[in-house]
């Protein structure tokens, strides 16, 4: 039960959208490194409506970095291939 309200607590410390201060805090990030790395195209953008940054989105930024898979990965589908097409097949 211990564990179930650490997780409630750090939701509510550290939200979806964050602000830079809470964005150093949870990655552990010093003012300097997260200015190099809003200087980057990859690093994710502010949203233009709550001047907030979506922490999905920088895990998943540091995850590519870090050469994972992330398990959040929005819209992706396993595909494999079946064999050439037959378009002209008349059965």
């Amino acid at each position: 039960m211990a564990h179930a309200m650490q997780a409630v607590e750090a939701q509510h410390a550290f939200p979806r959208f964050m602000t830079d201060d809470q964005l150093r805090a949870y990655f552990g990030l010093s003012d300097r490194a997260l200015q190099r790395l809003r200087a980057t195209r990859a690093f994710p953008q502010r949203d233009n409506l709550i001047n907030k940054t979506d922490r999905r989105a920088v895990e998943l930024f540091f995850d590519r970095r870090a050469g994972i898979a992330s398990s959040m990965g929005v819209g992706t589908v396993a595909t494999a291939l079946d064999g050439d097409e037959n378009f002209d097949d008349q059965s």
